[in-house]
């Protein structure tokens, strides 16, 4: 993939300016119910180590910017009692390459990127829930777009992407093609003010037989501004229209008793984000985020998340400071008499709430060596309106009944820089 975009480098590129650099990260963390079941069987050491790169190529009209990232995961305690798979690694690649002309505005550009992680954490950290499959999800994404400037205040941009995530044993998951197309229209009001208008179509192609689809069309308008320099806000607001079809597979042979009959079903929903910053004092910044989004999970699962954050950072000094933070949001999932994907009537019948705060204090020890001290509380309510299924067994998820955990976690990461851009 890397080689692939270094090749459509122009052949002037051959002189060009480039940075290097490496950061490695290592967390400790102690948490009274990891996993978060009920109850719990005691408490969990986890240990994450991160090492990260990142390097530019730049050019006079592209660049090329790759960042890759491998990882390792380890739990131990009386809180693993139960879990088929304490350790894991991860892996993820991106690369970015983009052109333009004389015009800065006027460009093309090409993403490609693959990752690789747990499905234990996986599933845990955009459920919520515990799933006892032991393996791995891979998902590997290509992308291409291109932004033309209209006139001075008008700007349009289009993009196409495809993914297929895959899993390791094969039979751990189901596999499935997400596929999208997206078109965008800016125009700058003033200086300080810009509005937009997005269309997204997305196709989700699962394989089950009989065959699942999901289409997913997304329409929204907003607006960004920033009228003072302490305050900044802004908020898109849209309607979703999905629809699922669930049948026999069209690639079975055909005969009188066996037609492919498909049936499905269709909704028309809100969408939307709100968010606002504002620098209280030259020390002091207040952020706010509000959003509610119909999407599909890392393994295709087509969920409703409506979410709420609020946060304040204090800087105590050039070289610490504190957030604190709180989030309320709700996940809804299609209900135990649907598909696990929500192919049927894309009815969002079960649902699952979730508080959390926490209060972290940051400290940079040296040039390139950062801290941090974080303590969290999340508590995940009672499923309600039905059963919540794990998407990949379709067994009863622990999910069902309520669950808290409290977490201290403590991050040294260190930064090496091998070359900046403009150094010799």
């Amino acid at each position: 993939m890397v080689a692939a975009c270094v090749g459509l480098l122009p052949a002037p590129a051959l002189a060009f300016d480039w940075s290097l650099s490496t950061t490695e990260t290592q967390t400790f963390e102690l948490n009274s119910n990891q996993f978060m079941r009920d109850p719990s069987p005691g408490g969990t050491l986890g240990s994450y180590t991160t090492l990260t790169a990142n390097g530019v190529a730049l050019t006079p009209t592209s660049r090329l910017i790759v960042d890759g990232n491998v990882g390792y995961t380890k739990y131990w305690g009386p809180g693993t009692e139960g879990i088929a798979q304490t350790e894991s690694d991860r892996v993820g690649l991106h690369a970015h390459y983009d052109t333009w002309g004389k015009n800065k505005d006027d460009l093309e550009y090409l993403d490609g990127s693959f990752r690789q992680s747990s499905l234990l954490t996986a599933v845990l950290g955009d459920l919520g829930v515990l799933t006892n499959v032991h393996g791995d999800v891979d998902q590997g994404m290509i992308r291409g777009g291109i932004q033309r400037s209209l006139s001075a205040l008008d700007t349009i941009s289009f993009s196409a992407s495809t993914a297929l995530t895959t899993y390791s044993p094969a039979s751990a998951g189901i596999q499935y093609t997400d596929s999208s197309a997206t078109a965008t229209w800016r125009r700058r009001i003033d200086p300080l003010t810009t509005l937009a208008v997005n269309s997204q179509f997305e196709y989700l192609a699962y394989d089950t037989i009989p065959s699942e689809n999901l289409m997913l069309w997304r329409n929204t308008a907003g607006f960004e501004t920033a009228i003072s320099p302490v305050l900044s806000y802004g908020a898109n607001l849209g309607v979703i229209f999905t629809r699922g079809e669930f049948g026999a597979s069209p690639f079975l042979p055909t005969t009188a008793a066996q037609l492919p009959t498909f049936s499905g079903g269709s909704t028309v929903g809100f969408i939307g984000d709100a968010h606002a910053l504002y620098r209280v004092t030259k020390d002091t910044t207040l952020n706010l985020f509000a959003s509610q989004v119909v999407a599909p999970v890392i393994t295709g699962q087509l969920t409703k998340t409506s979410t709420l954050h609020a946060g304040v950072t204090q800087t105590l000094d050039a070289r610490s400071s504190v957030t604190i933070a709180g989030d309320i949001s709700q996940q809804s999932f299609p209900g135990a008499t649907n598909t696990l994907r929500g192919i049927n009537n894309n009815v969002f019948g079960t649902t699952n709430d979730f508080w959390s705060g926490s209060i972290s204090y940051s400290y940079q020890l040296a040039r390139f060596w950062n801290a941090s001290l974080t303590y969290r509380y999340l508590h995940r309510s009672t499923t309600s309106g039905g059963e919540f299924l794990d998407p990949l067994t379709g067994l009863l998820a622990s999910s069902t009944v309520p669950a808290s955990a409290n977490s201290l976690l403590v991050t040294v990461s260190t930064t090496q820089i091998v070359k900046a851009l403009g150094s010799d």
